[in-house]
Formats: structure tokens, C-alpha cells, sequence
């Protein structure tokens, strides 16, 4: 068999293969051709975050009126006429609705699902000298500790006493509704307060008044009533020493803890980061990725 097959081989001639054309090779490529210009993506993400971060910081100011109003006042819109004109202007914003039933709960003391909120702190140290203090206010302190120690761990930080770095105050915001009161009117009136510490102007205009946390409430309502001030915030915070202040210089520093800050504030029952920093050798852009987590 093998010998009658011999001759049939023998006749066969190699396949040419044809050449091979460079254009068309080409077009066959896998790897990107270098091109000229700028990575879309990133700008497109830079715009995005000042988006949500104008967008984020809307909310909350809408939502931080309502609380102090439902808290101040009662939750009763019939019978809340400042509350009431706030609910209305975040509906005239597109805030979400549940997030104007939360707001309003809240300053009842409760969760939108009707259950009573516990007040919990979480302490914290990011090596080796910067104190973090975490307040929340939960309706299931067996869910939301194991949940925000985990951040802390995952953060690089460390479970450690650290209220010790800061005082309790208490803090109101007052907005003008017509005629903003001269300096003069508000030492006046500043005067008649027991418990009222100190009073300035902001850069915003708005009328910022640090207050002894008992005295809080009492001082907030007097202080609308009298000048006749929508308010912006009323609430109690916790204010670093001035002594342990700690000073940010790097870049590194600030990206973990915008990281660390940023996980936090993914779980809702947080309401307020504190944090012993102030901005050092870093530039404007790098620090503001810090200072917008925090609440004081």
C-alpha cells in the first residue's frame, strides 16, 4: 500500500501561501494605536464629584433644617409653621421624600420605620496622633458597632479612647430673613443668654453662636424668635482641643483619611466626624478632600 501511495506524494507540491499584505495586518490589531490628548474619563469624573458634592451638600442643608425644626417644635406640619416652610422648600428642591420623612423622624428622636434611635460614638486613632471621634445614632446597636469598627480596622486606624481631645458644645446657625442685625444688636441680645459663649459672622453671612449644651435649645428658639433668624443648624458637636490639634502635611495622610471618612458616611446612621486636624503643608485641593467629611 505504502508503495502505491509513494508516487502520488512525490507529485504533490507544497501550498504557497500568499503574501501577506502590512495594511491589512493592521486592521487586524489588538493593541490600541496611540493617539494624541487627554483622558476623557478623568475629567469627566472630576465634574461628577463636584456635582455630587454640590448635589450632597443641598441635602443637607435642607434636611439639617428640618431636623432642628421637627426637634424644636414638634412634628406636626399643622401646627409647625417653620417646619412646615422647610418641607416645602426641599419639595420645591427635588429633595427626595424619603429623605424629608427621615429628617422629620429624626428630630423626633426615631427612624423613618418609627423605631427610637440609641446615640452611639465610635473612638478612634490613625497613627500616630490624629484622634477620630464617630457619632451616630442608631435603632440597632448590634448591627451598626460591629459594622463602623470595621471601617475603623479596615481604615488603618486603631480602637482607642479619644473623646479626651475634644469638648462637648453646642452649635447654632442662623440665616437673616430680610435685614441681617448689625454686630451691635447681636452682643445685645448675646448679653441677655446665659450659656451663650461667643457669637461671630460668617464668610457666608450667615450668624454662627457657640453655645453651652444645656443651654442649647433654650438659646436657639430666643435667638430666632427675637432677631427674627430662620435656622440653619442646631446641634451639639464635638469641638477639638485647640492643644491637640494635629496638622495634615502630606497628601498621603490626606487620602486616607478621606478613604477612611468616605466609608464612614456609607452608613447612614452616622451624623457627625470629628477629627483633631487642621490643614498644614498641603495644598488647597488635598485638604478639602479631608475638611468636607467633617462637621466642624
Amino acid at each position: 500500500m505504502r508503495s502505491q501511495l509513494k508516487p502520488l506524494l512525490s507529485r504533490l507540491k507544497p501550498a504557497t501561501v500568499a503574501p501577506k499584505c502590512q495594511p491589512c495586518l493592521r486592521q487586524f490589531a489588538t493593541t490600541a494605536i496611540a493617539r494624541a490628548g487627554h483622558n476623557k474619563w478623568s475629567k469627566t469624573k472630576h465634574i461628577k464629584a463636584v456635582t455630587d458634592k454640590k448635589k450632597m451638600d443641598e441635602r443637607n442643608t435642607f434636611t439639617k433644617a428640618i431636623e432642628v425644626y421637627s426637634r424644636l417644635y414638634g412634628d406636626n406640619l399643622a401646627f409647625n409653621p417653620q417646619l412646615a416652610s422647610a418641607v416645602s422648600a426641599a419639595n420645591k428642591a427635588s429633595i427626595p421624600k424619603t429623605l424629608i420623612e427621615g429628617a422629620i423622624a429624626r428630630g423626633q428622636g426615631r427612624s423613618a420605620t418609627g423605631a427610637k434611635l440609641e446615640p452611639m460614638t465610635i473612638e478612634a486613632l490613625l497613627p500616630p496622633n490624629v484622634a477620630i471621634l464617630v457619632e451616630a445614632e442608631t435603632d440597632n446597636k448590634a448591627r451598626s458597632i460591629p459594622n463602623l469598627k470595621l471601617v475603623v480596622k479596615e481604615g488603618g486606624a486603631l480602637h482607642s479612647a479619644s473623646a479626651f481631645y475634644f469638648t462637648r458644645r453646642g452649635r447654632a446657625i442662623f440665616k437673616s430673613k430680610s435685614q441681617k442685625p448689625d454686630l451691635s444688636e447681636l452682643m445685645e441680645e448675646a448679653i441677655e443668654h446665659e450659656g451663650l459663649e461667643d457669637i461671630e459672622e460668617m464668610s457666608n453671612g450667615n450668624i454662627l453662636a457657640w453655645v453651652e449644651p444645656a443651654m442649647l435649645m433654650s438659646v436657639t428658639q430666643a435667638f430666632s424668635k427675637k432677631l427674627d433668624l430662620d435656622i440653619v443648624e442646631s446641634e451639639l458637636m464635638f469641638a477639638p482641643n485647640e492643644e491637640t490639634m494635629v496638622t495634615v502635611d502630606s497628601s498621603e495622610t490626606a487620602e486616607i483619611l478621606d478613604n477612611l471618612f468616605t466609608k464612614f458616611k456609607e452608613y447612614p446612621e452616622v451624623k457627625g466626624i470629628y477629627a483633631n486636624v487642621r490643614q498644614g503643608d498641603l495644598a488647597e485641593e488635598d485638604w478639602e478632600r479631608v475638611e468636607r467629611h467633617l462637621d466642624i
